[in-house]
């Protein structure tokens, strides 16, 4: 039985349904099962908070070189995934990534 739950966006479900790489569909699919079981206590190789940003989170799945990120915040013990982009390791973008799912983590919990 799983203590934790997850919901995704539309644009979240779109993203992961669009990726072509199996094997990095496959990894996702464990992610989230994870986090459906462990929740809150998943280790930092598989989520992390992002820092700077006060609740928000991200899923580290990974495949070969393909880093892709799953950006969410919790929602008592559901995790709202909001956003999603591939890592490629500029810090820059990264920033930018992030700023989106703020913005989008902010209007959906109707607060400034």
């Amino acid at each position: 039985m799983n203590l934790f739950s997850y919901d995704m966006t539309e644009a979240v479900l779109e993203a992961v349904q669009e990726i072509k790489e199996e094997g990095l569909k496959k990894k996702i699919k464990v992610y989230i099962e994870l986090l459906e079981l462990r929740g809150f206590n998943l280790p930092s190789q598989y989520m992390d908070k992002v820092e700077g940003y006060k609740g928000l989170f991200e899923l580290r799945p990974h495949f070969h070189n393909i880093e892709f990120r799953m950006l969410f915040y919790w929602k008592g013990k559901s995790a709202q995934i909001i956003h999603t982009f591939y890592e490629r390791g500029n810090k820059k973008t990264n920033q930018r990534e992030y700023e989106t799912a703020e913005k989008i983590r902010i209007a959906r919990e109707g607060r400034k």
